[in-house]
């Protein structure tokens, strides 16, 4: 039986108190180096193994699926992190102004007040801003489909 080769990664995190990284990493320091290596290792393969892949140059078809597998990966991440924390799964709405065909197959787009005479978006329907200081806002939600629950 032969021994598979290690690959390694040294990285030293200094993070300022007082910053989300630093709340993260004086959790990760209260576990064991085993379970903290396979938090971090788990983490850094759903985040980055399509980018990964690409890399190597593997084929788009490869990639495409390495991500949809990652992105599921990260779903079943999230709906663990709600059920664990008990958290109740987001009810927010895209934010995209859909775009109206009446019976007569025209087009009626919104007026430039964002509103059509179909549907109106209200405040409550957007998606809201990031909860956590200084992340963006997205486009859409990860959350709005939740296969597993």
């Amino acid at each position: 039986m032969s021994k598979r080769k290690r690959v390694s990664l040294s990285t030293r995190l200094q993070p300022y108190s007082g910053t989300l990284l630093a709340e993260v990493v004086e959790w990760l320091n209260e576990h064991e180096n085993d379970e903290k290596n396979n938090l971090i290792a788990d983490a850094v393969v759903m985040a980055y193994l399509p980018y990964a892949r690409a890399s190597q140059g593997v084929d788009s078809t490869e990639i495409e699926r390495c991500c949809w597998e990652t992105q599921n990966m990260l779903d079943k991440h999230g709906f663990n992190l709600r059920q664990s924390l008990q958290v109740s799964q987001p009810q927010w709405h895209s934010t995209v102004v859909p775009t109206v065909v009446s019976a007569s197959g025209t087009t009626t787009q919104p007026e430039k007040d964002g509103k059509n005479s179909l549907q109106e978006l209200e405040d409550e329907d957007l998606v809201p801003s990031s909860l956590i200081a200084g992340e963006g806002e997205y486009d859409d939600s990860p959350f709005t489909d939740d296969e597993f629950g």
